[in-house]
């Protein structure tokens, strides 16, 4: 253990803690690469771009990066061997999403509350609909890319 705050957040096998830590090294980089370039482009050819917004998209860039890196990377299921444990894992992965989606869902319902109107309804059914939709999109490409890179292990 290194002895810092973010091992209360980094798993504790040593290849996955590994490459979470380089997902956040590179995150980092992107991030100051992506400001100084917009400073730069704001600078030099006299873009119209909102210091604020500049440093707005630093936050969004820093929690996606990693997520994506993390979900495409194949480490998430390491445990993952066979056809049956995979296909176990799907369907859990579709009923972990469904309940995220109500969770999401019920969040929403209490920020917005009862809505009042067409419009405002629509919000609370297709915002949870696509949260559910992405997070077992993801789920489903973490689980294939783990599957794959496991069993290539093993054929190994």
């Amino acid at each position: 253990m290194i002895g810092t705050f973010l091992d209360k957040f980094l798993p504790e096998d040593e290849y996955k803690r590994k490459r979470i830590l380089y997902f956040l090294a590179e995150t980092t980089v992107l991030s100051l690469v992506i400001l100084f370039g917009l400073a730069f482009l704001k600078s030099v050819f006299k873009l119209p771009l909102d210091t604020e917004f500049i440093f707005l998209l630093t936050p969004p860039i820093m929690l996606a990066y990693p997520y994506f890196r993390y979900v495409f990377s194949g480490i998430e299921y390491t445990d993952l061997a066979n056809k049956r444990d995979y296909k176990q894992s799907r369907r859990k992965a579709v009923l972990r999403s469904l309940f995220m989606g109500i969770v999401f869902a019920l969040i929403l319902l209490l920020i917005k509350g009862i809505p009042n109107n067409w419009y405002d309804g629509i919000d609370l059914i297709v915002l949870p609909i696509l949260f559910t939709v992405f997070y077992i999109l993801f789920e489903f490409i973490s689980l294939k890319k783990s599957y794959n890179q496991n069993k290539d292990l093993l054929d190994e």
